[in-house]
């Protein structure tokens, strides 16, 4: 479900179905959501951030959004409520937790179906995380959206409707039932989404043990003027030595790739003695706009389309 200017503010106040899985770790300590950690839940409820440019994993999960729906109608036998009024549920027993859903059964034929239940809908190129469908075999990140979901809406069950692409494309359906255990067991979605509320968010507190946040949400915060950090000057300095490094190892390689170049001559590959092959061919890159000759041209297609255009540079400047 494509997400409101309005949801994206109401989320910073709560914990959403997309958030819970980064709250949790495997064994070896790394984030079961593979697309996000805790320190970017943190970030995302702490601090205002510029918004985030649509991926392209985002708008193909919105462009098939309605497609699995109607795929959902088919396999289930019924009608689903899609109203964007009607999607978003917030906890009534536990406010820090709210969820926005994809769809909402609506029993044709209530012998069948108890009453409500979720539909979510998904895309995904990871077809080897997810078992037989009609079950609830799903990847465990899934599982405790849907968990979540079902906290937050009240219902027994979600139907996940998904289509899954690696070698070619199938729509299948899973079906996930309300687990008491892990909505409200020890270390469930409650226990570990209001320990992490309370340690982190409220105070401000930036969970320690955490992976990493991702370097691209981090750039997104908005930074207040005039206002300095107080950071151990070690970190800035090994920031500085690793920028350096980067800067001497690009131009090592430049260095390295001329003299290959030179040694390679006209030819357009080098057969290696254990058989790889290194080549140097001409292949088809993205067609370049003249920007300058565009705005001296056509200025009046050039201010429509346009936009003002920003970026922050890190650097240490002397003293």
């Amino acid at each position: 479900m494509t997400i409101t200017p309005e949801q994206l503010i109401a989320r910073k106040k709560h914990l959403g179905s997309s958030d819970i899985a980064a709250l949790f770790t495997d064994i070896e300590g790394k984030s079961l959501d593979p697309f996000k950690t805790e320190m970017d839940v943190w970030i995302s409820k702490t601090f205002d951030l510029d918004e985030q440019k649509e991926t392209k994993a985002m708008d193909r999960g919105n462009r098939y959004e309605s497609a699995l729906i109607e795929f959902a109608k088919q396999e289930l036998g019924c009608a689903i409520n899609t109203n964007p009024a009607m999607m978003n549920k917030p906890c009534e027993d536990h406010p820090i937790f709210n969820a926005n859903l994809d769809g909402i059964t609506l029993p044709l034929y209530p012998d069948n179906m108890k009453g409500p239940a979720v539909v979510e809908a998904k895309t995904s190129g990871m077809a080897g995380e997810w078992g037989i469908p009609g079950t609830d075999a799903v990847p465990f990140r899934v599982l405790l959206q849907v968990q979540h979901q079902m906290l937050c809406s009240g219902y027994e069950r979600a139907y996940i409707a998904v289509l899954l692409g690696k070698w070619g494309l199938a729509e299948e359906m899973y079906v996930v039932d309300r687990s008491p255990e892990i909505i409200y067991g020890q270390g469930g979605i409650v226990d570990r989404g209001t320990q992490f509320w309370n340690d982190h968010v409220l105070t401000k507190t930036p969970p320690t043990d955490s992976e990493p946040g991702n370097i691209e949400m981090l750039k997104r915060i908005r930074r207040v003027p005039s206002k300095y950090a107080e950071v151990d000057e070690q970190v800035v300095l090994r920031w500085d030595e690793l920028k350096q490094a980067r800067l001497e190892a690009n131009k090592a390689y430049e260095e390295q790739f001329a003299h290959l170049l030179s040694k390679v001559g006209d030819a357009e590959g080098i057969e290696l003695p254990d058989g790889r092959m290194w080549t140097y061919f001409e292949q088809r890159a993205a067609d370049k706009v003249n920007l300058k000759e565009l705005k001296t041209k056509h200025p009046d297609i050039y201010d429509e389309i346009s936009e003002p255009n920003t970026c922050r540079v890190a650097r240490l400047k002397k003293a």
